[in-house]
């Protein structure tokens, strides 16, 4: 089984003296066939790479050769502090592994990687994928207070998907004892464009106050107009809210796709609103474009999101703000990229290692 060459290849093989010189001999001969500053540069990259990573985990290259070009891809610098780790765990028929880990301070910086089990009969991890936000990293007296993850690349020889996770802790991480976990993994990511009709936007439409859950873009909130400024909170919800635009039944929406529930061109502000559906265990959202006639095109300034419930469904809404004089809707047109996903597998992923 591919595992068991794994571990056996992973443990118990060392390169000797003579082949570290070998390669290092040869690496320095390639000179002759590229120019010096393109040969230099490689040359100390393979150093890096073959110096601090490929010593420690002799023939995985040739194992398992998407994990160099994971860890090429970061950086060489990035590859030089990278310590590989060989600890795994198997859940609803995926093997999470543990590749790599990089700990600064408070600061932990890990390459992970999903994958079929051998014995599984289901097709669940063949491309991008995502860890939504349920990994976890300790070391039993310090946990994660943010984090982020994103997917790095799948590789088709050995059927695995590999991420980068960056998690900060309040305190530095301690190696001797760390432990990862995931719960949610959800799959089958994928994305189109799709065109937005916005001949059908209005110069006037109600509003209503939602309780944010999130939102962002490139323009401070001191400089929004005023309609689009933070209203405080009531006495039934103190918390700070929005003016969003009010032009649906949040029951026409799907539960499963996008619905586009609203669009406005109001106070010098193009407001486009879209219904995510419901998020709680999938991965839906959009990055919208606003083309001119010259071709120029750019995204929105800021964005907003809420949530709305009806019965057990949650839905999310974004409305995204475009502070544009456009003068006359017809001289534009929008796009967006649909970003989505398909099953959802909650399971148990856990593995506890030391650093040495």
């Amino acid at each position: 089984m591919f595992e068991n060459r794994y571990k056996k290849a992973y443990d118990a093989v060392r390169p000797s003296q003579e082949i570290l010189t070998e390669t290092i001999k040869k690496t320095r001969e390639m000179k002759t066939m590229y120019q010096r500053r393109i040969v230099m540069k490689t040359a100390v990259i393979a150093a890096a790479l073959f110096v601090c990573v490929f010593v420690s985990v002799p023939v995985f290259a040739d194992r398992v050769p998407a994990f160099y070009q994971v860890v090429e891809f970061l950086s060489p610098a990035l590859a030089d502090r990278l310590v590989p780790i060989e600890k795994s765990s198997s859940s609803q028929g995926i093997t999470m592994e543990v590749e790599a880990i990089d700990l600064q301070g408070k600061d932990a910086e890990i390459i992970i990687s999903l994958r079929d089990d051998e014995t599984s009969q289901k097709d669940q991890i063949h491309g991008q994928a995502d860890l939504f936000d349920s990994y976890r990293l300790y070391d039993f007296a310090n946990d994660n207070i943010v984090g982020g993850c994103s997917f790095l690349t799948y590789d088709e020889e050995t059927g695995k998907a590999y991420f980068k996770v960056t998690v900060q802790s309040n305190h530095a991480y301690r190696a001797d004892k760390l432990h990862f976990s995931v719960r949610e993994i959800v799959c089958d990511k994928f994305s189109e464009t799709r065109n937005l009709d916005i001949s059908q936007v209005v110069d006037s439409a109600e509003t209503k106050r939602m309780t944010a859950s999130g939102g962002g873009g490139i323009m401070e909130e001191d400089a929004l107009p005023d309609a689009l400024k933070r209203v405080p909170g009531t006495e039934n919800d103190p918390r700070p809210g929005y003016m969003v635009l009010d032009m649906a039944d949040v029951k026409d929406c799907a539960p499963d796709d996008f619905t586009v529930t609203g669009m406005a061109y109001m106070d010098g502000v193009l407001r486009i609103q879209i219904c995510m559906g419901d998020n709680w265990h999938a991965d839906r959202h959009v990055q919208l474009f606003l083309k001119n006639t010259d071709g120029e095109e750019r995204s929105n300034d800021r964005s907003v999101s809420w949530h709305e419930d009806i019965g057990d469904t949650s839905y999310q809404f974004y409305e995204f703000w475009f502070l544009e004089d456009m003068g006359s809707v017809e001289d534009y047109s929008m796009y967006g990229i649909f970003h989505s996903s398909g099953s959802s597998v909650t399971g148990d992923w856990n593995v506890t290692f030391r650093v040495e």
